[in-house]
């Protein structure tokens, strides 16, 4: 048996975890059935807007605020959007995996929502601890 809700604030999340709870859940527990219970974000304007927040003011921050002192030269140099962006994919992307088991390059196009949010904040957080990087604020202009 499959049940789904489509909620958009929290009055219908609640509402819709109680009718599930006691319409589906307890019934079918009660006789020792499993299930299993999944949130997943459908809103398709959600990704485009995490996409667009990391590859543009974040990675132009890191681009524009990083100065690293290059071993062989000892010059502090800044690198590309592109540069940061292959070094965050591989130190904040969580490993993937194919159906016979083995790893695929890492990639933020098979992430869900959640899981690009929490990349997006697992990057942020590295920058501003780790690098000292005050990230730009967003404006609607």
């Amino acid at each position: 048996m499959r049940q789904a809700y489509d909620v958009s604030n929290p009055h219908q999340a609640h509402q819709a975890v109680v009718d599930l709870y006691q319409g589906v859940i307890k019934p079918h527990t009660k006789t020792g059935a499993r299930g299993r219970i999944i949130f997943e974000t459908i809103n398709t304007n959600l990704r485009h807007e995490l996409r667009k927040m990391f590859h543009g003011p974040i990675l132009t921050d890191f681009s524009q605020q990083v100065w690293i002192t290059d071993p062989d030269t000892k010059r502090r140099i800044r690198y590309s959007p592109a540069a940061w962006k292959v070094l965050l994919k591989d130190m904040f992307c969580p490993a993937q995996f194919d159906a016979a088991g083995k790893e695929l390059d890492k990639s933020t196009e098979a992430l869900s929502d959640d899981e690009f949010s929490e990349f997006l904040t697992q990057v942020q957080a590295f920058g501003v601890v780790d690098l000292g990087i005050e990230f730009t604020e967003k404006t609607d202009d």
